[in-house]
């Protein structure tokens, strides 16, 4: 992937940052907005448990089909080219969501699987680009608004849908607002970004022809199973958290805001983390705060006292922020050039997303299987033991292309 002649800094390119931060506001929102209305889905589309929970399911299957194949259509459209086209995309996908039956559901939730994926895949490898030299405060600023905005899918899902007639259709295509908006102060940006990954050259592969064998790199391995189990730990929150605290004594409502409370917490987290990380030649230290963040703020679901069930709720959304701008900052600092950030990035998310996927499914069976959730919590402390483990190796001082 090119290189930009100049420099680019954030300060001289604020209008880059802007349509940033609308592109990241629709790559989670369209996602967490679903758990809140799951029942009113289930009556509206008359659907069973089993079918609902595969609608989770799906776009996480979806990343990892797709995540692979990123580069290769990057490497014809250019990385601004993509983005655009994948937001064009969300927007369709949203929109045949809410247009009619469950098949036109999951025509729409597998279109937004896909638009999602190359968003995932695609921001970070722009980022480490266009701000070469920033990559921690730019990875900050779009990783904390994905974060912002999971939270507000979360809380905002339930309002909106009872303000309208239109009820659950309002609050799941509610999101295309932010994606017109990012389309609009994308298109300017998307065509002098093309014209520029057209023009420069990467010094680095032109001097050093070096295709990178991600599945060969032991380092790439590393990253990819740090990312599936923080995707698993968060995924799994999205989808059972809310009924775990409502099985420990707190009403629905109570529960949906404590869930937000916990999307909002991870925000100063995915600001602050990739800075800090950016800046260190090794994060392993980060990765051991961050194990001990999650193992307190897990440990702390086992009590049914609502003063320490929000500390644990808070505590948990320090490490699931710091834990996802950590992996976001894996994809850029763990490689050397452009091509290898994207082909990390692909590799890392096809197979995070596929763990990520038996999370949500396996806490459902534990709790079928022990009649509670006492088991779906020590699965929680196993998950953040696991991204400890491969986490530790991950954040040593080395490059995918030397592997």
């Amino acid at each position: 992937m090119s290189e930009p002649y100049k420099v680019h800094r954030i300060k001289e390119n604020w209008g880059v940052i802007l349509a940033i931060i609308f592109i990241a506001s629709t790559l989670r929102a369209p996602l967490t907005s679903v758990g809140p209305v799951v029942g009113e889905i289930k009556h509206v589309l008359d659907i069973n448990n089993s079918v609902a929970g595969v609608l989770t399911t799906i776009p996480l299957l979806i990343f990892a089909i797709v995540s692979p194949l990123v580069s290769k259509v990057t490497a014809r459209l250019t990385m601004s080219r993509t983005i655009l086209f994948s937001t064009i995309l969300l927007i369709i996908a949203l929109i045949l969501r809410v247009a009619g039956d469950i098949n036109i559901f999951i025509i729409g939730t597998i279109l937004l699987g896909i638009a999602i994926a190359f968003g995932n895949v695609v921001l970070p490898s722009y980022v480490k680009w266009y701000f070469p030299l920033q990559i921690g405060v730019a990875t900050g600023i779009y990783s904390g608004t994905m974060n912002f905005t999971a939270g507000l899918g979360g809380g905002l899902s339930v309002p909106l849908s009872d303000m309208s007639p239109l009820g659950l259709r309002l609050s799941l295509s509610f999101w295309i607002i932010l994606a017109i908006i990012a389309i609009i102060l994308w298109i300017p940006k998307a065509k002098n970004g093309a014209k520029l990954e057209r023009t420069t050259v990467d010094h680095t592969t032109t001097s050093k022809p070096h295709k990178v064998n991600i599945a060969r790199s032991k380092l790439a391995w590393m990253v990819a199973l740090t990312m599936g189990f923080q995707s698993m730990v968060f995924y799994t929150v999205v989808a059972w958290v809310p009924s775990i605290l409502i099985d420990r004594g707190l009403d629905p409502s109570t529960a949906g805001y404590l869930f937000m409370l916990n999307q909002f917490s991870q925000v100063p987290m995915t600001f602050t983390f990739p800075i800090i990380a950016s800046k260190l030649k090794d994060q392993r230290i980060l990765v051991v705060i961050i194990t001990l963040l999650f193992l307190i703020g897990f440990s702390l679901f086992f009590t049914q006292s609502l003063v320490l069930l929000v500390i644990g709720i808070i505590i948990a959304g320090l490490a699931m922020g710091a834990c996802f701008s950590l992996c976001m900052t894996f994809f850029s600092i763990r490689a050397r050039t452009g091509d290898g950030s994207i082909a990390l990035s692909g590799f890392g998310q096809s197979v995070g997303y596929l763990i990520a996927a038996i999370g949500p499914f396996f806490i459902g069976y534990l709790h079928d299987v022990t009649g509670g959730w006492n088991s779906g919590i020590i699965a929680l402390l196993i998950m953040a033991l696991c991204f400890f483990i491969f986490g530790y190796p991950a954040s040593k001082n080395r490059v995918v292309e030397d592997n």
